[in-house]
């Protein structure tokens, strides 16, 4: 077996990975195919679980992740959403100044608008405020962002990565049943890519003090597991999770379920960028030896005039 380091080095000299910033990631070539044949397989996994599939912006409003609960849990993780402030007179000291991209960043206006750390706050943003006559399962991708400084890893752990998610909201019954079908959905697709999943009992990462009771109770009750897949040198890395969230965003959103109760959450998380690093760390960067073959890419074509 490989490991992470050995990979990403394989493909930093193969010029198929690079990082236009920390934390930021670019691929091409074969493992970009690869990449977006893994990020296929994952969701027509998630597209078997949900009634329907959701495109959704990649920002949230700050007023969302305040009624989430999120400023007191995750804060270290915020990426705001900013833009220049949109007066003439900036707009014209940006364009003419000497040194630009300084001059950009002194324009910035404070804003209420975060990129998005997680695709489940959507759903539960457009459920507030109802009764579910059924349980709602939705599957959403898209690009996440958190911001963990001095932590960053290509594929491992990035700025921004790209999350797969399936999202149940319902009664509890259905939450259970619903994590349960997907971790044996994680761990058949792991094995199907010949890679041997371990799944482990798990709490997030909470930032304040306030909150590490909080992470105890989740603990306690189990209610947040990880798909570890390893990554060489004895390492793991958690490429999926399973999260039941209890009623809390039923009673933060105000979404009920068939009996008129706060409803209950819970949501199944793959991240794409992870289950590329651990398919290579096990099958090596030769697309010979790899156990999905890559999309292939379309015929170039000239666009027609």
């Amino acid at each position: 077996m490989h490991t992470a380091a050995s990979v990403v080095g394989e493909l930093r000299a193969a010029g198929e990975l690079w990082e236009p910033a920390p934390g930021l990631v670019a691929l091409r070539g074969e493992t970009l195919r690869l990449f977006r044949a893994l990020a296929e397989m994952i969701r027509l996994v998630a597209r078997g679980e949900a009634a329907e599939e959701w495109h959704v912006p990649p920002a949230l409003t700050f007023d969302t992740l305040a009624r989430a609960d999120y400023f007191a849990s995750f804060p270290q993780w915020l990426t705001a959403a900013a833009h220049l402030d949109a007066s003439e007179r900036e707009l014209e000291r940006v364009a003419a100044a000497a040194q630009p991209a300084a001059a950009a960043v002194s324009a910035l206006r404070p804003t209420a608008t975060a990129l998005q750390p997680a695709i489940c706050y959507h759903v539960y943003a457009a459920l507030a405020g109802t009764q579910l006559d059924e349980p709602v399962f939705c599957a959403a991708a898209g690009t996440c962002w958190r911001h963990e400084a001095g932590r960053f890893a290509p594929l491992e752990r990035g700025w921004a990565f790209t999350m797969q998610e399936v999202v149940c909201v319902g009664c509890a019954a259905d939450v259970a049943a619903f994590r349960t079908r997907g971790i044996d959905a994680a761990e058949t697709l792991a094995r199907r890519l010949g890679l041997q999943p371990v799944l482990a009992q798990a709490t997030d990462p909470f930032f304040a003090a306030s909150t590490r009771g909080r992470a105890l109770l989740q603990r306690l009750r189990a209610l947040k597991h990880e798909l570890l897949l390893p990554l060489g040198d004895g390492r793991t890395l958690a490429a999926a999770s399973f999260n039941d969230h209890a009623q809390f965003f039923g009673d933060a959103f105000v979404i009920r379920d068939g009996s008129g109760a706060p409803a209950t959450s819970g949501c199944v998380a793959f991240g794409i960028e992870r289950w590329l690093l651990a398919v290579l760390v096990e099958h090596g960067t030769d697309p010979r030896n790899w156990p999905v073959q890559p999309l292939p890419e379309p015929t170039a074509a000239r666009l027609a005039s």
